[in-house]
């Protein structure tokens, strides 16, 4: 309706060298007496992380969700009894459950990823080098309908016609951090050390060992993959 009004309304001519749009003055008027249009605000939350075994990191996991996707920061502290963290290579996974009123439990397991229902996904966040400050820091930014750093195809979990689900309900999936060990940084394997899941990976690849139970088992060898802390961040 605009768009006619602005194109075919007449031109007035006052005088013999002023001349205005009708619709300039319909536009005018109404200057200020519509609301503006704002974006629904962001949904913000903070949770805290923990070793697989389940001992606090005192780190912290944010998310930021808006329904064009997510996005936050992972930071939490790898320093532990077995060995040095410095020069670790590191990765964060994004794991999505879109329809987590469709989980077995609260909050989704493992078992729900195997669950077409839950619309799951594993999806690459982040990946970095440890410092000498021997702390994991992301920094991470999801689209909604990205699938692009899907690894749902390495686990056999289900899929939408072939293709991953990537990321459906920024506002309302389940998301859980996992972060993963790939060993000492190796210059002939980089990038891939930080940005896949079996970057580095020798014994086991590309897999990696199993979660650690305990601090002791805990592997930072050359070589040696393991996913080590978790976070959680329910809709």
């Amino acid at each position: 309706m605009k768009t006619l009004l602005l194109t075919f309304t007449p031109i007035m001519t006052f005088g013999r060298n002023f001349k205005i749009n009708l619709a300039t003055i319909i536009l005018i008027a109404t200057m200020g007496l519509t609301a503006p249009v704002h974006a629904a605000p962001a949904d913000v939350d903070e949770t805290g992380v923990g070793w697989w075994w389940g001992e606090p990191t005192g780190g912290t996991a944010k998310i930021v969700r808006t329904n064009k996707g997510i996005s936050g920061n992972f930071s939490s502290p790898l320093a532990n009894s077995v060995g040095s963290a410095e020069g670790l290579a590191v990765t964060l996974w994004l794991i999505i459950f879109n329809n987590p009123n469709e989980c077995a439990t609260t909050p989704c397991s493992e078992a729900d990823l195997f669950n077409s229902a839950v619309e799951p996904d594993a999806i690459y966040g982040a990946g970095n080098i440890i410092d000498d400050s021997e702390v994991a820091s992301f920094g991470f930014s999801l689209k909604a309908g990205d699938n692009s750093g899907s690894i749902a195809d390495l686990f056999g979990m289900p899929t939408d016609d072939g293709d991953s689900f990537g990321l459906i309900d920024p506002r309302g999936a389940e998301v859980h951090y996992v972060l993963r060990l790939h060993g000492p940084m190796i210059p002939l394997e980089m990038p891939a050390q930080i940005k896949t899941y079996g970057g580095g990976c020798v014994d086991f690849a590309p897999y990696g060992y199993s979660p650690p139970a305990e601090e002791s088992e805990l592997k930072l060898g050359w070589g040696e993959c393991q996913d080590v802390q978790a976070a959680l961040n329910l809709p």
